[in-house]
């Protein structure tokens, strides 16, 4: 095995956020494996690592996935629904009390009473997150469930370091607190932890044993199944067993859109890809500036907030609300958004729209192989730790995908039955002449935003992952402020401002990126991005 921020390999290749599970997907290419099979084994090992950022618990995998042997792409959506009992007037909005913070303020403007739709049973949707790494699995996989799922066993089996998810419980202990189970289960000795000790998941691991012998459906249809949603009923919440036994995540075809010399697929909606691939047919119309120069980030910023205006003016479940897909997706459409800037190109638009949100904690996979099979997967909670329920003896943390949904009633994304949540992860595929490239990154609505410039930079700059992972970012909503990397020039900054454009500056934009291509003409594959890389050789 190789590793490092970026490698090379003849076999296949792996990038992730932590390392541990980078080198689990990378063995199991180095056994024979595929692509498929690397991808499930590192999210899941994901989920075991960093119960904060994710769990098989949580609400979503958003994946895009591209056979090698047929040259077809696909959309993996396993974005659990609310359940069928959800109502849009299930949560008591209010406009006085302690200021909460937190999606609800920063997205929706508002407050719900005791935070329900974010912490505690109520927040509680069908968990997306193993229909998605099973399907992932069943699907195009080579080796078998108990081999996919022996690596995780293995790291519950010898217990790991809490490493970072010791200060995530420290940040949110009064809620962790609050929920008695989950307080067992995170701080078994009834206190914080410290970074370095050892933690053992003994309810996890009964809970993986019994998922490689039963499957993973058995997480949905069968003994574990029924653990969760009836544990979820005699809390309080509306999750229930049918629920549960009637979720399939989704396997469609992609959305598709050019680049340039490129093409590009992104997830279907209710994800954050429509408006991604919206970002590059509004660059597509300009020729390519140096991105030393202000008009390139003027330019981008102007971009970024046409595409969100336009994201929280149409997007919700297409199941529920007719979003005009065909129209955003055109080159015409883009033609027509981009015309004023065309003509006053040094004009600045503080149109004042809704506040920017927060930023989840999710998790990035991107694999490929030798074979050409290429996957790009995200998963996630929500926010840190989810709804902060955990199932008493099974070890599982739930994601909370209902605040995903907007609590107030007569919107585009309000609370419905089975109704899937907005969300913002947008994993790519990009197939260019030399290469196909498998990019994403967490990082909440900078997912959107970030997501369309590492395309571009592949693209513009032929960058390769851990350029154009490394290189400075900037995230805008549909109005101002501008947030932009640490490392954007000075000069720049300075440039923008007095353009008349508000700046803020942050140490980064979104969080890592990972990215794995298959190199045609080498007959390599690459992977890299700004946290880890593993090959198999």
């Amino acid at each position: 095995m190789i590793e490092g921020k970026e490698v090379l390999s003849s076999k296949g290749a792996v990038a992730a956020g932590p390392e541990e599970a980078t080198r689990i997907g990378a063995r199991v290419l180095e056994r024979g494996g595929n692509a498929m099979d690397a991808a499930a084994a590192a999210c899941l090992a994901c989920c075991m690592l960093q119960p904060q950022m994710t769990g098989i618990g949580g609400y979503v995998l958003c994946a895009v996935v591209l056979e090698g042997a047929s040259g077809q792409a696909w959309c993996l959506d396993a974005n659990g629904p609310a359940p069928a009992a959800a109502h849009e007037r299930m949560y008591e909005v209010v406009s006085e009390g302690e200021k909460q913070g937190g999606i609800n303020e920063t997205e929706y403007g508002c407050r719900v009473r005791e935070n329900a739709n974010v912490h505690g049973p109520l927040a509680v949707g069908i968990p997306g997150t193993l229909a998605g790494i099973g399907l992932l699995s069943e699907r195009w996989g080579r080796l078998k469930w108990p081999d996919i799922l022996a690596p995780s066993l293995k790291l519950l089996e010898d217990g790991f370091p809490y490493g970072a998810t010791a200060d995530a419980i420290r940040n949110n202990e009064a809620v962790i607190r609050r929920f008695e189970p989950t307080a067992r289960h995170l701080m078994p000795d009834g206190r914080v932890p410290k970074p370095d000790e050892v933690w053992h998941r003994k309810d996890m691991e009964k809970t993986l044993t019994r998922l490689a012998s039963a499957g993973w459906r058995d997480f949905y249809e069968g003994e574990i199944g029924r653990q969760i949603a009836d544990y979820i009923q005699s809390t309080g919440g509306l999750l229930t067993r049918e629920d549960m036994a009637g979720f399939r995540p989704r396997l469609t075809a992609p959305y598709v859109t050019s680049y340039r010399d490129a093409q590009v697929y992104g997830p279907t909606l209710p994800s954050g890809g429509l408006s991604t691939m919206q970002i590059l047919n509004m660059l597509e119309c300009f020729d390519p500036v140096s991105d030393q120069t202000v008009t390139y980030w003027h330019r981008l910023a102007e971009i970024l907030k046409l595409a969100w205006r336009d994201r929280l003016r149409y997007v919700g479940d297409p199941d529920f609300v007719d979003v005009p897909v065909e129209r955003l997706l055109s080159k015409d459409y883009a033609a027509g958004r981009v015309e004023t800037l065309r003509q006053s190109p040094d004009h600045v638009d503080r149109l004042s729209s809704p506040p920017g949100g927060t930023v989840p904690e999710t998790l990035h996979v991107s694999t490929a192989d030798s074979e050409g099979n290429l996957v790009s997967a995200t998963i996630t909670h929500g926010g840190a730790f989810g709804s902060c329920i955990t199932v008493p003896g099974a070890g599982l943390i739930l994601g909370h995908g209902m605040c995903r949904l907007d609590p107030h009633p007569g919107r585009a994304n309000s609370v419905g039955p089975r109704k899937r949540p907005l969300h913002n992860t947008a994993p790519l595929v990009l197939r260019l002449p030399d290469r196909d490239v498998a990019e994403g990154l967490p990082g909440g609505r900078r997912i959107v935003s970030v997501s369309a410039q590492v395309a571009h930079r592949i693209v513009d700059h032929g960058a390769t992952s851990h350029q154009a992972a490394a290189a400075p970012r900037m995230h805008a909503g549909p109005q101002e402020p501008l947030t932009v990397s640490e490392a954007l020039s000075p000069a720049i900054v300075q440039g923008l401002v007095a353009m008349g454009h508000e700046v803020h500056t942050a140490p980064g934009v979104g969080v890592g990126v990972q990215c794995a291509e298959v190199l045609k003409r080498e007959g390599r594959v690459r992977a890299g991005g700004n946290t880890w890389a593993a090959g198999a050789e």
